[in-house]
């Protein structure tokens, strides 16, 4: 019998070195808890009372998971996930003889009678595949009250608090996309001093014990200078309150030089860097004003980043202009190691007449599908499976697309704060409030937060917990309502089982092999 797994649970965005997407950045502390539970799982007992080694000792038995997903990723070979588990969810990899021993359980049965029905595996092999089964959260102890099943959502306070700054309402581009409306403005030093202290006297209040900061725009680093004092600033802030600070800067990169490069580097600010294609693909969405492409550019400043050893994440916005030119640019990124995101264009007032940029449920589900084949051909070591759906996060379950309402605060260039970084105008509070965050969650606004399980068309899903009903500004925006399914639904309905099988084969190539 053979296991294949990852130890690491599946969280959305790989914690070796990604950059924390732009809501819910993982808690890396519970991530290290959760590892080292996992990786001791040969000495957890496997039942109560049970003797190590000892099949015949403790009380009790083993179910299935009555949620377990499965699905034939290679021939013989199954992946297997549990996307309703509220704790870090893993996915692992059976062979069909291991697959049979799993089943087994589907009805509860004790070791000792699946030693019986297994004799020809030897009994400590076994019972080392059961502790391992249940480690990864595939095999549960049967309770001896059947209402409590040990299901809880996780605590989310004292985690990560999320905060946008506006630096700057300008931009050296013209992207055909942007919701901002540029200006000249930008965030005044003393409003950008006040705006930090008023994310750090949140964060006290409700004990959160990070901070990640965002800066971005228009273009931060038109502001670069301004950028580094007030991260200085945030960093003491972060000391004297005994609150973990991280960072990352949004930029096109046109503008990125070497020194800059090495500034963020000095700084630990890691970078997320637009990239929207190859040559043409890109320049078609992201031209400066005078309409000139700006690919050369961001290539310099890719190739500037990674000569530095400091790689950014790159975020691509996929909308049906460049949708051709995706499978081209994943070979880009994958060839040079370099992480990478997908998103979705969202339509908004900015862009509501560019009918080219729309995209149809089945084109975009065609041209994902030609995306993964390189991905397939071309299987990194990094953990993708939180990188390749739009505003999704496989592996962390939540009942929550973003933390909008609820663990992020957006600071706008006046001191505004508001819920979505893609709503600016939509302003609820400032930084003049004792406490930003309470006021915004606090707000009875157009805009809030659903938990999915309240959303139409959801409650039944077995995705809900990785999508939690897609982007909910999008979805107002296109429907009226917030208690609606993502107008995405098909595409994450279509696609999750191909990002599934793509992990599941990435597992396969590097993950650890127990064998039984």
């Amino acid at each position: 019998m053979n296991v294949w797994a990852d130890l690491d649970p599946l969280w959305g965005i790989s914690h070796e070195g990604g950059t924390p997407n732009e809501c819910r950045p993982p808690d890396e502390c519970s991530l290290t808890d959760q590892r080292e539970v996992l990786c001791g799982w040969r000495d957890q007992p496997l039942l109560p009372g049970e003797n190590p080694g000892d099949l015949n000792s403790g009380s009790g038995q083993l179910q299935m998971s009555p949620s377990l997903y499965w699905q034939e990723c290679t021939a013989g070979c199954w992946l297997i996930c549990n996307p309703e588990q509220l704790t870090a969810v893993h996915l692992a990899v059976l062979d069909s003889e291991a697959l049979a021993l799993l089943r087994y359980f589907e009805q509860p049965a004790s070791p000792t009678e699946a030693a019986q029905a297994f004799s020809q595996v030897p009994p400590e092999n076994l019972l080392s595949l059961l502790r391992l089964l249940v480690g990864l959260g595939f095999l549960l102890p049967v309770q001896a009250d059947p209402t409590q099943d040990g299901s809880s959502w996780p605590k989310e306070e004292g985690m990560i608090l999320s905060a946008w700054l506006h630096i700057t309402n300008a931009c050296n581009l013209a992207c055909q996309y942007c919701y901002v409306r540029k200006s000249s403005e930008h965030l005044a030093e003393e409003t950008a001093r006040r705006a930090v202290e008023a994310i750090f006297r949140s964060a006290r209040r409700h004990s959160y014990r990070a901070v990640h900061l965002k800066y971005a725009g228009g273009e931060p680093t038109l502001r670069l200078r301004q950028v580094l004092a007030l991260h200085n600033y945030a960093l003491a802030l972060g000391e004297e309150a005994q609150i973990k600070v991280s960072a990352s800067l949004l930029t096109n990169g046109v503008a990125l030089s070497e020194r800059a490069v090495a500034a963020l580097k000095d700084h630990h600010i890691r970078v997320m860097l637009s990239l929207d294609g190859l040559g043409r693909q890109h320049d078609l969405q992201r031209p400066f004003g005078h309409g000139q492409g700006s690919f050369t550019y961001v290539e310099r400043a890719l190739d500037r980043l990674l000569a530095a050893g400091w790689p950014p994440s790159v975020n691509v916005t996929v909308s049906r202009r460049n949708l051709a030119g995706l499978p081209a640019l994943l070979e880009y990124l994958l060839e040079r190691d370099v992480p990478f995101a997908l998103s979705y264009y969202r339509e908004h007032d900015c862009a509501a007449n560019i009918d080219d940029l729309r995209f149809e449920e089945e084109e975009m589900i065609a041209g994902m599908r030609a995306a993964f084949a390189v991905i397939e051909r071309r299987l990194p070591r990094r953990r993708l499976f939180g990188s390749l759906l739009d505003r999704t996060h496989p592996g962390l379950a939540s009942r929550y697309a973003c933390g909008m309402g609820r663990n992020y605060l957006v600071i706008d260039q006046r001191g505004g704060v508001a819920h979505c970084h893609a709503a600016l105008g939509q302003t609820t509070t400032t930084i003049a409030a004792e406490d930003p965050l309470e006021a915004v969650r606090r707000s009875s606004g157009e805009l809030r937060a659903l938990p999915v399980d309240e959303k139409e068309g959801c409650r039944t899903c077995r995705w809900r917990y990785w999508c939690a009903g897609g982007c909910p500004l999008l979805t107002y925006r296109l429907t009226g309502r917030l208690d609606v399914r993502s107008p995405n639904c098909a595409i994450y309905q279509a696609l999750f089982p191909d990002v599934l099988r793509l992990e599941a084969l990435r597992v396969l190539k590097y993950g650890t092999l127990f064998t039984f």
